[in-house]
């Protein structure tokens, strides 16, 4: 199917527009704290206390290091963000966005005494980045067809 033939998106019911809407002005704000603090030793310990409770719950602490956490907290961290803007606007470029983002906290993060730059993470962002636009994307397009279907039958 060609671009100028492609269907156009309905409108996001208003719940999905409020919830989107809700996690691109919180979400950056808890992220950034994250991200952008300082104290990399505090952001660590926070790490290892989830790591600790979560992996202790599903009974997997041996086969869990905090470092794999780790980057699957990286991973898990940019998918809501991308998710709600591609479900806004459904578009793949927000990768490149997500790329540019997790490449910038990361020279940021090289400026920092207690923090470190790492490649991991900007690859670990980066897919984050991808699942959370893939499913956006994904999820519009079945609001999509579902109202296209409502509307034929």
């Amino acid at each position: 199917m060609s671009r100028s033939s492609r269907p156009a998106h309905r409108p996001l019911p208003a719940l999905g527009r409020a919830c989107a809407a809700a996690v691109l002005l919180v979400y950056p704000l808890a992220a950034g704290v994250l991200l952008l603090s300082s104290d990399g030793w505090a952001i660590n310990r926070a790490n290892v206390r989830v790591w600790w409770i979560v992996t202790g719950i599903f009974g997997v602490r041996s086969l869990v290091s905090p470092e794999m956490f780790a980057n699957l907290a990286n991973v898990l961290l940019f998918v809501p963000f991308f998710g709600a803007l591609a479900l806004l606007v459904p578009r793949w470029w927000w990768l490149l966005l997500g790329i540019a983002g997790s490449v910038s906290v990361e020279l940021y993060q090289s400026t920092l005494p207690s923090r470190e730059a790492s490649v991991v993470d900007v690859v670990t962002n980066t897919l984050g980045t991808a699942l959370g636009v893939a499913l956006g994307i994904a999820i519009r397009r079945r609001l999509d067809r579902r109202s296209a279907d409502d509307a034929v039958g």
